[in-house]
């Protein structure tokens, strides 16, 4: 399990109703307002969301991100200084382009909350002791060069600065609310840094591509400072996930040495549902000692059913690159809602996808 669930119906439409139009994070006007009712709703889906991934016998459970508008909100619901008026587009199977709004800074960022510390104690109390683990962005999409803090900071180094300070602050009060919780990192820069697309952008700007690299490497390594080693820290290389589009494509092979043979993550979930936009396997091979490379092969962004028995063949392929299959783990290649609309598929093809999961993983490892 990666992170986000799909949101029924009726917790859509309280979502719809609490967030002023526009608004794709908790800004000053969802602050002063009463969210009540809007919890209410949430601790009973995650409630009923967190037993059904247990019942199923995932690993690690999530509470689906039900108390976020999108993934990241971990992080920019527990700062001020930020406006959701910054349109990206996204690319889908049908060659559409996909705008969203997404966060940009326009004053310079204070943490104001902890939001996730709550999430955490919540699911500590209603799981009673299953594994689970807390979402946060990963340090060095901080560092995306085209992140817009004119006027704010005086650069975008400045800016990831301040973030990941924040950032470890913000994992320290999890661990206060719930010692133990496992931490996953979403979304870091090398996604961009292997697209040809974005390469070329970058390299317009006068960004050097190696440098962005380095910058990255130390950004997720530096936010890990001050975690126990005895706390699960994982990072999920996502590649964009909104209403079953993406954000970048290509092989990891030119900065998979950088990323999973140096940076000291337990737990590398990689996306690898669609091997001719994401590349092959081989970047398996520079996995590091001790860690486990999480092969997100089931898709999230469409609700064909994938058959167990290629799911298996294609864990032997990896097997064979990452030095045994007890180096291995499989997951769904994102969450099925990053973002609050949720990807073109339904909640029972959601929990079918999850229950073939917990299958080839009880074939595979038993």
């Amino acid at each position: 399990m990666v992170g986000s669930l799909l949101r029924s119906p009726a917790l859509r439409e309280a979502i719809d109703a609490f967030y002023e139009r526009g608004h794709s994070a908790v800004l000053d006007e969802e602050r002063e307002k009463d969210r009540t009712a809007l919890r209410e709703l949430e601790d009973a889906a995650i409630r009923e969301a967190a037993q059904r991934q247990i019942d199923l016998g995932l690993d690690v459970v999530t509470d689906g991100e039900f108390r976020r508008w999108m993934f990241m909100n971990s992080f920019y619901d527990a700062v001020s200084g930020v406006r959701t008026a910054k349109a990206v587009t996204f690319r889908n199977a049908r060659g559409e382009d996909v705008p969203l709004n997404v966060h940009e800074i326009v004053e310079p960022i204070k943490q104001v909350d902890s939001p996730a510390a709550r999430e955490a104690a919540f699911m500590a109390g209603v799981t009673g002791g299953y594994p689970f683990k807390v979402t946060l962005p990963a340090a060095s999409i901080f560092l995306h060069p085209f992140t817009t803090v004119t006027g704010a900071h005086e650069s975008v180094e400045e800016f990831a600065d301040e973030a990941i300070r924040i950032e470890r602050q913000l994992v320290r009060d999890i661990l206060a609310a719930a010692p133990g919780t496992q931490l996953q990192f979403d979304f870091p820069l090398y996604p961009y840094l292997v697209d040809p697309t974005w390469v070329e952008r970058f390299e317009a700007r006068g960004h050097r591509v190696s440098d962005l690299v380095d910058a990255a490497v130390a950004a997720d390594a530096a936010v890990l400072e001050g975690i126990p080693d005895d706390v699960t820290v994982a990072l999920h290389i996502c590649r964009g996930n909104y209403r079953s589009s993406w954000m970048c494509e290509g092989s990891l092979e030119p900065v998979a040495e950088r990323v999973f043979g140096e940076l000291p993550y337990d737990a590398f979930l990689v996306e690898w549902d669609d091997l001719g936009r994401d590349g092959g396997f081989e970047p398996v091979r520079f996995l590091r000692k001790g860690s486990t490379m999480v092969m997100g092969i089931v898709s999230t962004k469409t609700p064909a059913l994938e058959d167990e028995d290629e799911l298996v063949r294609r864990m032997e392929q990896a097997a064979s690159l990452a030095g045994g299959m007890d180096r291995l783990a499989i997951s769904p290649q994102c969450g099925f809602a990053s973002v609050m609309v949720g990807n073109e598929i339904d909640q029972d093809t959601q929990w079918r996808k999850l229950e073939i999961v917990a299958r080839v993983a009880d074939r595979i490892w038993g």
